[in-house]
């Protein structure tokens, strides 16, 4: 049995779901395996970040305006299929994640 990943806030039990199913990872794209990305200032770091978020934000509006409110991730081998800041994001907008 599958459980949701009970992010608080996040939909443990939907009724008239409507599914949706992804094969790609939600978090920020990542170098190849053996790259390294090196900063040195605050500011650049900051600015990483905020690209990071903005890129999962519009990837969790675009599964919203799909009308998903149940979304099945497939898992990745590579690394997670999703990250805390994604699950944040569709918890808020009440999509249940599995």
């Amino acid at each position: 049995k599958k459980k949701s990943t009970g992010v608080s806030g996040a939909p443990s039990r939907v009724e008239n779901a409507k599914i949706g199913l992804i094969q790609f990872c939600l978090s920020a794209p990542k170098t190849d395996i053996e790259n390294n990305v090196v900063v040195s200032e605050y500011a650049a770091m900051d600015r990483i970040l905020r690209e990071e978020r903005k890129y999962i934000l519009k990837l969790c509006k675009k599964i919203k305006d799909a009308g998903c409110n149940v979304l099945l991730v497939q898992k990745s081998i590579l690394r997670d299929a999703t990250n805390d800041l994604s699950l944040h994001f569709l918890a808020k907008m009440k999509i249940m994640v599995i």
